[in-house]
């Protein structure tokens, strides 16, 4: 046995078999034993080890249990298998911790097991009615995440409803959730607060934080109160949740609730990261990576990844990889030193990291393709409960590339990404099947998957489904029967509904359906208090586009951008870039002049001395390469965009 199986034995013996051996010996008649020498270490441990195998045939439960644990705490995969018939025993023998943990081993896979949810349900069935009430939380948030039928929601609700009536904190802050987003219930914020009212009145620091982020972005029938959102963020803060005091740094970024200052944010973050919170780096990595609030500085971003690095967090390594890919103003592009730093995340376990890696072999972004050493990254970041990569699996098998179409994979991995809460998977893998080679036999599972999703409210559900009605790929009650639906989905929270209903009318769809930017207008308009003010102004800007190209429309154009995120602000300047080059190009030419590199007219047009500044600044940017094919393409978009839209020097 190795010295950390020893170290493991040892620790689960103390802590699960001790307790046993106590209540034993007060039941057992009492026999006078003869005690073992203690020579040594491994002598003892021998003795205790052939003591705890004999307990566990003579069908002991938290022998088994503490057996399995040894096993599951071994890095030999032939040494782990093991560790599930033990549980298994354990289990039969009424420990509700093997329940609990088979339930969790069945929900996600692992240690030799396949997902099974119907196993993994059961073990938390019978942890349930043994009183656990970790495994209603679990049992429950399992339902609501991977059973879109009316009976499974009711079943989750009963469950989450039970623990958080016996004071469970974790139940109370999971229906709150519930009951915020909609999930298969009409969204009712005044339950929600109910409910993290629970966590409040027990000063527990995840509700404190939970409703000070609804207080600050707001939820429906409730306006933002960033103030007092604010001060919920500083009582968690007191009481030493980190991520709280994140949260009050980034308010001061974005002068939220208090005067902006970027300065007083870096110093807050600054504080939090030398006190070793390694996520602090990361948002300032991120700060000066992203130039929204500061001009991008690729050396000091490296240097705060490097130090969330020091302190083990691979999320700093995957950082630096995106950096070395994407680049920045005095940091080229290498994609070697890239890979190196995501081949280094995955071996220290980042499934992020794996899925990154497997994405890329399959696409070749690194310049090779590796579809087996893609599959396995995959698949190894799913069994170690990656929801992205159970799902990128699932798409995989449903689309017959790089393997044959296999249904049976498909609901393996689709399962998998549900059970860990992916529940947006479901629109992906029911799009691949409904579109790909498994339509002809399991079109109408697709179907009935997108119909639950919906019923369960799973955001998007209703935009997905009614694309593929639109395309054909479902029947449908004709062009008002899609509409109807999307009104309803939107009437009922589901804003990427009602902003796929807000591009039905403003783009139309074909023969089918002439643009109407009237009524395009008129529902945003209705829709406005739920979608938010930063994607209402988004969608009155694509309004504006459609527009005619007037100097007073192009300056509103850019007045609007101009009050975006810059994430936001990107995006909408690619759709102009496409849809209306005149906006697009008055926008760079205004953000270019209040920098002094460009001395023409604002008029969007795109003559010598316009292309003479784009190219200019491509050219400082040491960005030539992707400025070169022209100044209407994503490359330099994305140069002369981040240059615009950060604080100029």
């Amino acid at each position: 046995m190795s010295s950390a199986a020893k170290i493991a034995f040892v620790t689960v013996l103390c802590l699960f078999v001790g307790p046993e051996w106590s209540i034993a010996q007060e039941t057992a008649p009492q026999t006078a034993g003869e005690i073992p020498a203690v020579t040594s270490f491994d002598a003892l441990l021998q003795s205790a080890t052939q003591d705890l195998e004999a307990s566990a045939a003579d069908s002991g439960a938290m022998a088994n249990m503490a057996l399995a644990r040894v096993a599951f705490s071994s890095t030999d995969p032939a040494i782990q298998v093991t560790g599930i018939p033990l549980a298994e025993k354990a289990a039969e023998l009424g420990a509700v911790e093997a329940n609990l943990l088979l339930g969790d081993i069945y929900r996600r896979g692992g240690y030799g097991a396949a997902p099974d949810l119907v196993r993994a349900k059961a073990y938390l069935e019978a942890a349930f009615k043994d009183g656990s009430l970790q495994a209603a939380v679990a049992l429950g948030t399992l339902y609501f995440d991977s059973d879109f039928t009316p009976e499974g929601r009711k079943r989750g609700l009963e469950l989450l409803t039970a623990a958080a009536n016996e004071g469970s904190v974790e139940a109370a802050n999971a229906l709150a959730n519930v009951y915020l987003q909609g999930k298969g219930v009409p969204i009712d914020t005044s339950k929600a607060l109910h409910y993290f009212g629970v966590g409040l009145v027990s000063n527990s620091n995840n509700s404190i934080v939970a409703l000070g982020d609804v207080l600050r972005g707001g939820a429906a029938n409730l306006q933002p109160n960033p103030q007092v959102a604010m001060e919920f963020f500083e009582r968690a803060s007191k009481q030493g949740d980190l991520g709280a005091g994140r949260r009050i740094a980034d308010m001061h970024l974005r002068g939220e609730a208090v005067t902006q200052s970027v300065p007083q944010a870096i110093a807050m973050l600054t504080d939090l990261a030398q006190k070793g919170d390694a996520n602090s780096y990361i948002a300032l990595g991120d700060i000066f990576t992203r130039g929204e609030f500061v001009a991008t500085d690729g050396a000091r971003a490296i240097e705060y990844f490097k130090s969330a690095q020091a302190l083990g967090n691979t999320t700093g390594m995957i950082r630096l990889a995106e950096l070395y890919i994407n680049g920045l103003p005095g940091t080229p592009v290498d994609i070697g030193q890239a890979m190196d730093l995501y081949a280094s995340a995955a071996e220290l376990g980042n499934t992020s990291a794996k899925r990154a890696l497997g994405r890329a072999f399959l696409t070749g972004q690194f310049g090779t393709t590796d579809p087996r050493r893609a599959i396995a990254l995959l698949e190894d970041a799913a069994r170690l409960g990656d929801g992205q990569a159970a799902k990128d699996l699932a798409v995989l098998y449903a689309t017959n590339d790089p393997f044959p179409a296999n249904y049976d994979e498909v609901k393996t991995y689709l399962d998998l990404a549900l059970a860990v809460g992916n529940t947006g998977a479901a629109l992906e893998v029911a799009s691949a099947i409904a579109t790909g080679p498994l339509a002809r036999t399991h079109r109408e599972d697709a179907r009935l998957l997108l119909n639950g999703a919906m019923d369960g409210g799973v955001p998007g559900a209703a935009a997905t489904l009614a694309r593929l009605q639109l395309d054909g790929a479902f029947p449908a009650e004709g062009v008002g029967g899609v509409i109807s639906m999307l009104n309803n989905a939107a009437k009922s929270g589901d804003n990427d509904s009602a902003r796929f209903l807000i591009g039905l009318y403003r783009d139309g769809y074909g023969l089918l359906l002439p643009p109407d930017p009237a009524a395009a207008n008129d529902f945003l308009n209705s829709v406005a208090a739920s979608i938010g003010p930063e994607a209402t102004t988004v969608e009155r800007i694509h309004l504006e586009a459609l527009k005619n190209e007037d100097v007073d429309t192009l300056a509103s154009v850019s007045e609007q951008i101009s009050t975006l995120s810059k994430a936001s602000a990107i995006q909408v300047l690619d759709i102009l870039r496409r849809k209306n080059a005149r906006a697009y190009v008055y926008v760079l030419q205004q953000g270019l002049s209040s920098r002094g590199q460009y001395s023409g007219p604002l008029s969007g047009t795109l003559d010598a001395t316009t292309i003479r500044a784009f190219n200019a600044v491509c050219s400082a940017l040491n960005a030539e390469r992707a400025c070169a094919p022209g100044p209407l393409t994503r490359g330099a978009l994305l140069t002369l965009g981040n240059y615009v839209l950060q604080p100029a020097t």
